[in-house]
């Protein structure tokens, strides 16, 4: 399940993708980390059954959606904006990163309404109220494959970027920009449709 989360391309994998093309593969895996939090986090409140929270989300989903979207855009606004070779020279701190995926994940209801359908459709194999520790055993499950995926993501990038000229890495942080601010414009077209 976390694997299956992860995957698909969205802001977040853009943002690593960004991480280890620009720097190394220490910047792509904490950027990575705050996903793996959120997305552990948010499928905590699937599997335990938290309906208060679950309710929240659904009640300021809009708000979410607008501040996410505003984000997204201002970040791929600022990222197609910027040249390769400047970023190399400032890497941002470790925790800027976790807090920014942290943040575009836990900022995404369909996250937690995804883990939801997830958790929906799967309840007869994953039996989450049949034992105290199944709960636990399926978020570690998601964790790990959260983090299978990232590493796996990271590692790849890691050995394609000596092929890479530093124009072709300056064209890839342009559109991955443009895609981030893209993304951002559908939550807000979304948010106000």
């Amino acid at each position: 399940m976390g694997l299956a989360m992860a995957a698909p391309l969205g802001p977040v994998n853009l943002i690593v993708i960004r991480a280890a093309l620009n720097h190394d593969n220490r910047a792509a895996i904490m950027s990575a980390l705050g996903a793996i939090v959120a997305d552990t986090m948010m499928a905590s409140i699937a599997a335990y059954g938290m309906r208060s929270i679950e309710h929240a989300i659904t009640d300021y989903s809009r708000p979410i959606q607008i501040i996410g979207g505003l984000f997204l855009v201002f970040l791929g606004i600022r990222t197609a904006r910027k040249h390769f070779q400047q970023e190399e020279l400032a890497p941002a701190p470790s925790a800027a990163r976790l807090g920014l995926t942290f943040f575009l994940t836990i900022t995404n209801p369909g996250t937690v309404f995804g883990f939801l359908a997830i958790f929906g459709a799967m309840e007869g194999i994953l039996q989450l109220g049949s034992a105290p520790y199944r709960p636990a055993m399926v978020l570690l499950g998601i964790a790990c494959g959260g983090a299978l995926w990232w590493l796996s993501v990271s590692m790849l990038i890691l050995k394609l970027k000596s092929k890479f000229s530093a124009t072709t890495l300056d064209r890839i942080n342009r559109w991955s920009g443009i895609l981030v601010a893209a993304f951002g414009f559908v939550l807000l077209m979304r948010a106000f449709g």
